[in-house]
């Protein structure tokens, strides 16, 4: 199963921020990493490569980028590092519609709790007007959101009549079964989770991941 936008209502701001602290609490500092994206403590931890997206439209694994450019991808390559003359980097900030919509089914099927799942998501989006308290990690704050799985899928730019969608930069579910981090400067989305998500994730065509240590270098 998959959702988009059309079928999920947006989540709702939560004040009380107390859901976070196991994150606030076991992320390491600006410079550590994976970790000053996700807490310690999961089984495992991969990075999901966003696709890069010609002039057509048509959206390229990076594997497919390498293969064109004749260079070598690896598990904590940068973009540039496997790109050609002309080749176009992937989004920044955000997954794809149509990846956001798949990596929602995939991980309510790892969860307990489905309906009860958290977002985050950075203060510095210039149409995020909510005020209240944030969820502070490693220089970076979010305001908090609550609602079921699909409402990733809903959150964005609605200010000028036009909807542009924004994944969450920092989800989870209640049971803490999993963790999500897309980093607004990082065109790579990092999941903490347990060995069976990491390879039913790097299982799955549309995907593209690496395992990661917590160690790794970001970006």
């Amino acid at each position: 199963m998959t959702w988009s936008r059309d079928e999920a209502r947006p989540p709702h701001r939560v004040d009380e921020l107390s859901s976070a602290r196991w994150i606030e609490n076991g992320v390491g500092g600006f410079d550590s990493g994976v970790q000053a994206l996700l807490p310690a403590g999961f089984e495992a931890y991969v990075r999901l490569l966003h696709p890069s997206e010609p002039a057509d439209g048509r959206f390229e694994r990076w594997a497919e980028v390498a293969q064109r450019s004749g260079r070598t991808l690896h598990p904590l390559a940068r973009f540039e590092e496997v790109a050609g003359p002309g080749d176009e980097p992937p989004w920044q900030g955000s997954l794809p519609e149509h990846v956001l919509a798949a990596l929602c089914a995939l991980l309510a099927t790892e969860t307990s709790t489905p309906r009860q799942c958290l977002f985050g998501l950075w203060e510095g989006w210039g149409w995020l007007h909510d005020e209240g308290p944030l969820v502070q990690l490693s220089g970076r704050a979010y305001a908090l959101y609550e609602g079921p799985i699909e409402a990733a899928t809903a959150l964005g730019d609605r200010s000028a009549g036009v909807f542009f969608p924004q994944a969450p930069n920092l989800w989870w579910p209640q049971d803490r079964a999993w963790c999500v981090a897309t980093d607004v400067d990082l065109d790579s989305t990092y999941l903490g989770g347990s060995a069976r998500l990491a390879e039913r994730l790097a299982g799955e065509p549309l995907f593209e991941v690496f395992p990661v240590a917590l160690n790794d270098r970001i970006g």
